[in-house]
């Protein structure tokens, strides 16, 4: 018997309902037209009867006659459903979210249209079931490999709800102030994901095709090569990080953070190596700054070109991983996300916290393409090699890939010091990964040589600079964890010791971090625990949360920072936990447990960055993009299942579904290495010692700036000669918005702020009323006046560059 006439009846029903509730919905008298009701609900109630009409017609039609569509009708019918059944509540989510906010007038159209978005979306779903139903048979055959996944994707599911309710029941008794707590960093946008997922299932549909691999070997470049067009094609929207242009040169600055990396370059550039005998923190960022500016010059648009044609190397890295776990489909909708994703930032860099992106000087994005590199090359590593590759050859692989992985690793432990750690997880991966425990014993000496020969000049120069073995800037590492262990969560110095060397410093710092871990354990660890915790959270949120809108038009670009307002909803939660399932099942079932390696090293990141007492904002940017790997995948799965009764993509979703990426097993000893692997080996070793070297090469490459003595000194007064630095002029009562810093928070004095470069590096502050007319970036100086706790008080400025000059005297 026919099942379509009690669906038809069904729809009549559902459209009385829909009558009957927009008859009952309050409202005015004014302007009423019949019975109180106004002309808009009176058409809408027609619109209403209308529709109950035409599906009792199809009821009775269909008594009679069995409604038959052809495929390509069926096809088209059933992804119309499933277009309707999902625009029509987000319709009416969209105008509730305008009413909070821009215009009442948003909220009552959303309570007028309520009703009919109901027929019409439970219609359509309906409709949508009942054409899946017609054709059970032949999806459940050609979907039979999935089998294995969805059971998969239960277990994984299963695991992630109790991991959830462990963490729901713990979580009220962690401490809850400990240490720096952000919020989600900037998170993709709804049509971004759209966006993607429409590519990706396009890219489905190519998957059976011969003709398709040709072309797939260029993809990475056409990505690289998109990604510098879209981000170059934006202009820079100053922010916090890269503030407005002011007097007295009214260009683009760095500030808070990304000022203290470009001061280490100015002096790097000045001949005075990054501020010597100082030991840089982000060292490799510094250097590769320092370059820019070398080659860019000082124009900061200029540097950021420069910056952009290296980091757009991050979204093609993204493509070649997520196409090695998970073919050509999650590969371009990865690296889609993160070109994407960048613009956000950039729209957003006015009005967002503690952010970061490719237009600024900082060491995220960079630390974001050296690790998705490192897990491409450990993946590459541990995968089985293919049959056909003879097992002779497998000493050449091994030796190439150990010691670049290791290699990449160091570079952006250079970058953040943190990422050194992922070592240990490859390392435990490669134990289970790799039969032979002789293969996996020298990819881990090699890959440990690797890291080591990248740290070996590195530490060579800051051996020579403190006396001790010291790899990263003390006070934004030891200290820190020192400070926070202590349960001090201010920004406060803990000082050296008069005598101490930064390598003493660093010691005394360490030992009384685990002081600290040894009397109050459970309070660091507790809070610690707490930290990662909010770090996963906020990577589950990449996949955007709004709370209200301010205007339609902020569905394209947010106007405000939404996602570090808003409070996590348990219903979203729930859905993005169902996507990073489905995403990690169809990860395992290609790739076995390798699939499941960009999700181990960004716990154990961000487990190091808990041990800090830190999480969230840009912190996470470094591993986050394998968060939107696992839910975009999820997204791309769900949606080609939904899409199964399609008969043109159910082949191709099949064999998506089902093509597996890692090959058969090659297994047998390492054969012996030839001449070719002999000589090959020198040469990687000779370039990674290169890389390493090129930080304190960097330090030499530049000679020292001249100093102008172009003035007597006051007895009581100093003299300081140099360069200075990113000159900001602030009138009584200005400073820079949400900073307290010395010099750039708001003060009562008009004056002159800039970072001095030279034999004594400082930050000057000049009392001034009106900004100098003449007193550019990177521009000779020669400062009188006291030196103070931190920074020096100016009372006459000479300033001269390119063959100009001019004196400023203090009122």
């Amino acid at each position: 018997m026919s099942r379509q006439p009690v669906l038809f009846i069904l729809w009549t029903l559902q459209g009385l309902i829909a009558l009957a509730w927009l008859a009952l919905l309050p409202g005015s008298t004014e302007g009423s037209l019949l019975f109180a009701l106004s002309g808009a609900r009176l058409a809408l109630i027609g619109m209403a009867l209308v529709l109950a009409g035409f599906s009792a017609g199809l009821a009775w039609r269909t008594r009679r006659t069995e409604f038959a569509p052809s495929p390509a009708q069926r096809d088209s019918l059933y992804i119309s459903s499933l277009i309707v059944a999902l625009s029509a509540p987000t319709t009416i989510i969209v105008l509730r979210a305008l009413g909070q906010t821009s215009s009442f007038t948003y909220s009552a159209y959303a309570d007028r249209l309520a009703p009919l978005a109901f027929w019409l979306a439970t219609s359509a779903l309906e409709l949508a079931l009942w054409l899946t139903w017609q054709q059970r048979k032949e999806i459940v055959t050609s979907l039979t490999p999935a089998k294995n996944f969805l059971r998969i994707t239960l277990y994984i599911l299963l695991s992630l709800t109790i991991l959830t309710a462990f963490i729901a029941i713990i979580r009220p008794s962690l401490p809850a102030k400990d240490g720096s707590y952000g919020g989600p960093t900037t998170p993709l946008l709804e049509w971004q994901i759209l966006l993607a997922l429409i590519i990706g299932l396009v890219f489905i549909t190519l998957h059976l095709h011969s003709s398709w691999p040709k072309y797939e070997r260029w993809m990475p470049l056409l990505v690289y090569f998109f990604t510098c067009l879209l981000w170059l094609s934006q202009p820079i929207n100053p922010g916090f990080f890269a503030t407005p242009p002011r007097a007295p040169n009214f260009e683009i600055y760095p500030f808070s953070d990304a000022l203290i990396y470009a001061q280490y370059a100015q002096s790097a550039l000045a001949g005075h190596g990054f501020l010597w005998p100082d030991v840089p923190t982000r060292p490799l960022y510094v250097a590769l700054l320092t370059w820019l500016h070398a080659i860019a010059g000082q124009d900061y648009t200029h540097i950021i070109i420069l910056q952009t044609l290296l980091l757009a190397a991050f979204p093609a890295v993204l493509y070649l991983l997520g196409k090695e776990l998970g073919g050509p489909p999650l590969g371009i909708g990865l690296a889609l996300l993160a070109a994407l994703r960048d613009l956000t930032a950039n729209i957003a860099a006015p009005f967002a916290l503690n952010y970061t992106y490719s237009k600024l000087f900082f060491s995220e994005i960079p630390a974001a393409l050296l690790i998705s590199l490192f897990t491409l090359l450990a993946i590459r590593w541990l995968r089985p090699l293919p049959i056909p590759l003879r097992i002779t050859n497998y000493a050449i692989r091994n030796t190439h890939y150990a010691l670049l992985i290791g290699s990449t690793l160091g570079l952006a432990a250079l970058i953040r010091l943190q990422s050194a750690v992922l070592l240990f997880g490859v390392v435990l991966v490669g134990l289970v990964a790799i039969p032979n425990r002789k293969q996996w014993a020298l990819g881990t000496v090699l890959m440990a040589l690797g890291l080591g020969l990248t740290f070996a000049p590195w530490l060579a120069r800051n051996l020579l600079a403190t006396g001790g073995l010291v790899l990263d800037n003390p006070t934004s590492q030891t200290m820190t964890l020192a400070r926070r262990w202590s349960g001090d969560n201010g920004n406060d110095l803990i000082p050296k010791r008069p005598g101490e060397s930064v390598a003493q410093y660093s010691g005394r710092m360490m030992s009384l971090a685990l002081d600290n871990l040894r009397q109050q354990p459970g309070r660091i660890l507790g809070a610690a625990a707490g930290h990662l915790i909010n770090n996963e959270t906020g990577n589950l949120l990449i996949f955007p949360q709004r709370d209200h809108l301010d205007s339609p038009a902020e569905l394209l670009w947010p106007q405000h920072a939404f996602w570090q307002d808003s409070q996590p909803d348990a219903l979203r939660l729930a859905f993005y936990l169902l996507l990073l399932a489905f995403g990690l099942a169809v990860a395992w079932g290609k790739n076995g447990p390798l699939g499941l390696l960009p999700l181990g090293l960004s716990l154990l990141y961000n487990a190091v960055t808990a041990l800090f007492l830190s999480s969230g904002d840009r912190f996470l940017v470094p591993v986050d993009w394998a968060a939107y790997l696992y839910l975009f995948l999820g997204l791309l799965t769900l949606v080609s299942l939904a899409l199964s009764p399609v008969t043109r993509m159910r082949e191709n979703v099949a064999a998506w579904l089902s093509a597996r990426y890692n090959g058969e097993t090659a297994q047998g000893e390492p054969g012996p290495v030839s001449s070719q692997g002999v000589r090959g080996f020198f040469l990687p070793v000779a370039l990674i010692l290169l890389i390493g070297a090129s930080i304190p090469l960097t330090e030499l490459a530049f000679p020292k700036i001249t100093p102008l003595k172009t003035a007597a000194t006051p007895p009581t007064e100093t003299a300081l000669y140099g360069r200075a630095v990113y000159p900001r002029w602030y009138a009584a009562g200005d400073g820079e918005p949400g900073s307290a810093k010395r010099g750039y928070g708001k003060s009562d004095e008009a004056r002159l702020v800039f970072f001095l470069v030279g034999e004594q590096s400082t930050l000057v502050i000049f009392p001034l009323k009106t900004p100098p007319a003449f007193f550019p970036n990177a521009s000779d100086v020669t400062v009188i006046g006291a030196q103070k706790d931190g920074f020096a008080q100016a009372d006459k400025i000479i300033v001269t560059k390119n063959g100009q000059s001019a004196e400023y005297i203090s009122p």
